[in-house]
C-alpha cells in the first residue's frame, strides 16, 4: 500500500450491500426498542476529555445483538480552559449470530461540529469463508479528536480487512492490512497480526502475541495529531473471555515495547474489561472500561482511560 488507496468509497458499498442483503431480512419486528443511555467517556494526561452521551428508538428489534433505529447523540470535548460541542443523528444497526460473533453492525450519521458537517460512519462485516477461516471489512469515518484537529475540521477515513486463520485446535493468527486517509493530507498505512494459544480453552484463557506498526506519508509532524515517521508496538497479553450466568466477561492484561522512529524503546501497557448481559433479556447491558499508556507528542508515557456503557430496554 505504497500509495493512497482510492477504495474507501467503495468499500463501504461493499459493506453496504452485504448489510442490505441479510441485515434487515433477520430482524424481526415483535418488539421495539429503547437504548438509554449510552455514555462513553474518555480521558488522558493532557487533560483531554471526551464525554458522548445518546438515546435512541429502535423500531425493528429482536434482542440485543439483532436492531436497527435511530439514535441522537451530544459530544462534548474539553481541555483545561477549551471546551468544544457537536450533534449526531445516526442510523444504526446491529445483526451479529452469538454463536461466532459473526455478522454487522453499522453507525451511519451526520456531526456537526461548530460550522464543519461531516457525514460519519463506523461499519464492519464479518463472515466466515470456510471452516476454520473468517474474515472482516471495516470503515470507519469520523473527526481526528485532538484539540487542534477539532478547531479545525480534520476528519479522517479509516478502511480495510482482516483475515483469521486457524492453526490447530489451540493456535489461531490474525492478519490485518488498513489505511487512514487524513483530510490535512496525510496517509497512514497500517500493518497489525496477532498470535493467539488457547492456554486453558475450558477457562476461556488465551495468551497473545501482537505486532501492530503504521507508516505516515507526510515526513513530519503535523501538529494536528501524533503523526511520527513510523512507529511499531511488540505486546504480550493475557485474555479471558468466559460466560458466567449467560453474562458475557472478558479482560486482557497486555505489556509491550514500542519505537516511534529511531528513539530507543520504551514500554507500552493495555488493560481492559468488558461484560455483556444476556442479549434476550428484557434489559440489555452492555460495558467495557479501558486503560492504556503508549506514546504521544510529549513522549512515551502517554496514559489514556475510557469507559463505554449502554442500556437497551425492550417493549
Amino acid at each position: 500500500m505504497k500509495n493512497r488507496l482510492k477504495t474507501p468509497a467503495l468499500l463501504s458499498a461493499i459493506i453496504c450491500v452485504a448489510l442490505s442483503s441479510n441485515g434487515v431480512q433477520a430482524q424481526s419486528n415483535e418488539s421495539w426498542g429503547l437504548i438509554s443511555p449510552t455514555i462513553s467517556t474518555y480521558s488522558d494526561n493532557d487533560q483531554f476529555k471526551v464525554v458522548k452521551a445518546g438515546v435512541g428508538l429502535l423500531p425493528l428489534y429482536k434482542d440485543g445483538q439483532h436492531f436497527t433505529g435511530i439514535q441522537a447523540l451530544h459530544h462534548s470535548y474539553e481541555q483545561y480552559e477549551w471546551k468544544k460541542d457537536a450533534s449526531q443523528v445516526s442510523l444504526v444497526s446491529e445483526s451479529i449470530d452469538p454463536k461466532n460473533g459473526l455478522g454487522h453492525k453499522v453507525n451511519l450519521g451526520v456531526n456537526q461540529l461548530g460550522n464543519h458537517t461531516l457525514v460519519n460512519a463506523d461499519m464492519n462485516y464479518s463472515l466466515s469463508l470456510r471452516e476454520g477461516t473468517n474474515a472482516e471489512l471495516f470503515y470507519n469515518r469520523d473527526w481526528v479528536e485532538t484539540r487542534r484537529s477539532l478547531d479545525n475540521g480534520i476528519k479522517y477515513d479509516y478502511y480495510g480487512g482482516s483475515l483469521e486463520q486457524r492453526l490447530s485446535e489451540k493456535w489461531t493468527v490474525i492478519g490485518l492490512l488498513a489505511q487512514h486517509q487524513f483530510s490535512d493530507s496525510n496517509t497512514r498505512n497500517h500493518l497489525r497480526g496477532k498470535l493467539i494459544y488457547d492456554l486453558l480453552p475450558d477457562q476461556g484463557i488465551n495468551l497473545q502475541l501482537r505486532h501492530r506498526q503504521y507508516r505516515n506519508s507526510q515526513q513530519e509532524s503535523n501538529g494536528n495529531y501524533f503523526n511520527p515517521n513510523k512507529y511499531e508496538e511488540q505486546m504480550v497479553a493475557v485474555a479471558m473471555r468466559q460466560r458466567v450466568q449467560g453474562w458475557m466477561l472478558s479482560g486482557l492484561i497486555g505489556v509491550g515495547r514500542q519505537k516511534v522512529n529511531e528513539d530507543p524503546r520504551t514500554s507500552t501497557h493495555l488493560y481492559e474489561l468488558e461484560a455483556n448481559s444476556p442479549i434476550a433479556k428484557s434489559i440489555v447491558f452492555r460495558s467495557k472500561l479501558g486503560y492504556g499508556q503508549s506514546a504521544t507528542f510529549n513522549g512515551p508515557d502517554y496514559k489514556f482511560r475510557y469507559f463505554n456503557t449502554s442500556l437497551i430496554f425492550s417493549f
